[in-house]
């Protein structure tokens, strides 16, 4: 984004901008969305964190990509090709 590029947060939703987050997306994926997060706590116990974007915040009820996405229903991974959404 550009240099100015301002961050606005949506209220109720937790910042977690602050975690070393990681996608765990494969390589030549079209939509990163899915990550993981590992850090030590002050007891020594691990906190592991998954993280999936939340698309619903993004896509309006009844609109084209929302009733072409509830036709399609899911991606579909098979061993050599992938059937998106």
């Amino acid at each position: 984004p550009p240099s100015d590029y301002k961050i606005e947060m949506v209220p109720d939703r937790l910042d977690l901008r602050h975690l070393p987050v990681l996608s765990i997306d494969p390589p030549g994926c079209k939509d990163i969305d899915d990550a993981l997060h590992c850090i030590v706590l002050p007891n020594g116990n691990y906190q592991v964190g998954v993280s999936i974007a939340d698309v619903t915040h993004y896509v309006l009820p009844g609109t084209a990509i929302d009733l072409e996405a509830a036709n399609r229903s899911t991606s579909t991974y098979l061993v050599n090709k992938r059937l998106d959404m």
